[in-house]
């Protein structure tokens, strides 16, 4: 009696588990099409069976996984999904994943994000899948034609370019105005910054329980404040080791030991955080609508690439204020008219060059958090192409000039966006160092510089 009562309780309860919690087939379908990228290529899967969550957010798939020449191994992968209730992309597409655990090593936000993205269904490669990511763009933009939805896109991108590049450039500006010199360890300083960016973003989405977009622009907020610290003090150094002692030295000496820095730098970073580029978790992409036309292509811009471009407007605008308006500005302007000069007056041509310098280098921060908080990543091999990119500018700008410096820089970034909307991107780069050979040929002192500039230290 008692067995027979036993065995009833436990059919109920099973029963009941069973009511309770079904398998999603939507759930099985993105789980099971997941699991095939977390395995190497050429694996042999097997499901063996699917557990349901007790919630119904998720589901664990219990697999025998098996390379070619080798024995099945038996592999649980876990996936948990958003609930129904706020998930904005359930009813246009799959349920979007929200964590995978997969043979006990739960997956980075930044691989969960391309999973989700690239494989299983919502991203661009699925024919007409939802968005990647929820999206928060607000209002409906002017109501153009689709040429001037284009011109809208382009001219954004542009700006977006041409403010990076103008920040960079204003710091060369900084250094060559003073001296006559270019330093060319800038771009790789605004990596620093960058990796300093993606530290402070990990060490909030690790340390505080802060998570997902929150988490994101606490650690931007934090690294807004920790990478002009930090590279401002590598550029103290630099200034104090290798830029005042070279400053008098000919050219040639400040450009070989400049460049010696930047593959010191490089090496440095490569060394220290490995070969691979460094992602930040992303979030939700939040922006405005710029314009639209009447098929509903749009013209946006995102809040980050907003306020990035806000940021590098306003310091490289600040650069100069402190240069025209400041007891500093006057020393400057003192030491570049006449050093000697300014000696005799009691100016501190050396202070003032370390503190050029280091503000070029809290500039060169800002750039760093620039590329991070726009494109998402930061690799150590970054650093050249952007500094010698910032160095075009000013030399289009008039190298020395400030006002210069954040013209050529709008100027490289327009022509840039351009050349990507109307020609092969991969000849881009080819373009601009063609135009820099033929601007020094016709023009060498640049737009706001002297037509025949003459003998010019470098």
């Amino acid at each position: 009696m008692r067995l027979r009562a036993l065995g009833l309780v436990l059919l109920t309860a099973s029963l009941v588990a069973a009511c309770g919690a079904r398998v999603d087939p939507g759930q099985s379908l993105v789980c099971r099409t997941a699991i095939v990228a977390l395995h190497p290529e050429g694996a042999r899967l097997d499901i063996a069976r699917e557990i349901p969550d007790a919630d119904g957010l998720g589901l664990t798939l219990v697999h025998d996984a098996a390379l070619p020449g080798e024995p099945p191994r038996r592999v649980r992968t876990s996936c948990r999904f958003a609930n129904a209730a706020d998930d904005s992309l359930a009813e246009s597409g799959p349920p979007t994943l929200t964590t995978v655990v997969h043979d006990g090593v739960a997956l980075s936000p930044t691989a969960l994000f391309l999973l989700d993205r690239y494989w299983t269904g919502r991203g661009p490669l699925a024919a007409g899948a939802a968005p990647a990511r929820p999206t928060a763009l607000a209002g409906t933009g002017l109501a153009l034609s689709h040429g001037g939805v284009h011109a809208v896109q382009v001219a954004t991108a542009a700006v977006t370019t041409g403010s990076l590049y103008a920040l960079l450039a204003v710091a060369y500006c900084l250094v060559y105005g003073l001296v006559g010199r270019v330093f060319l360890a800038f771009g790789e300083i605004a990596i620093v910054g960058g990796y300093a960016v993606a530290i402070a973003v990990g060490v909030v989405l690790a340390a505080s329980g802060i998570a997902g977009e929150v988490g994101v622009y606490a650690g931007l907020g934090l690294g807004l404040v920790l990478a002009p610290l930090v590279a401002g003090s590598l550029a103290r150094m630099l200034a104090q080791g290798v830029v005042a002692p070279l400053a008098h030295r000919p050219g040639y000496a400040m450009i070989v030991a400049s460049f010696g820095l930047v593959i010191a730098l490089s090496e440095g970073l490569r060394l220290l955080q490995g070969g691979s580029e460094v992602w930040i978790a992303p979030g939700r992409v939040r922006g405005l609508v710029l314009a639209t036309n009447p098929d509903g292509a749009t013209a946006t811009i995102t809040l980050t690439q907003g306020v990035a471009i806000a940021l590098a407007l306003a310091g490289a605008l600040a650069a100069m204020l402190l240069v025209a308006r400041t007891r500093f500005g006057r020393a400057w302007r003192a030491v570049a008219d006449d050093a000697h000069a300014a000696a005799l007056m009691g100016v501190d041509a050396r202070a003032t060059l370390v503190t050029a310098v280091t503000l070029a280098g809290a500039l060169a921060a800002f750039a760093g958090w620039f590329v991070v908080a726009h494109y998402g990543n930061i690799s150590f091999a970054g650093g050249l192409l952007l500094g010698l990119k910032a160095l075009v500018a000013a030399i289009l700008g008039g190298i020395g000039s400030l006002p210069g410096a954040l013209l050529g820089g709008l100027l490289l970034g327009l022509g840039e966006s351009l050349w990507s909307a109307f020609l092969p991107g991969a000849y881009r780069d080819v373009a601009v160092f063609g135009a820099l050979a033929l601007l020094l040929a016709l023009r060498p002192g640049g737009l706001l510089g002297d037509a025949h500039p003459g003998h010019q230290r470098v």
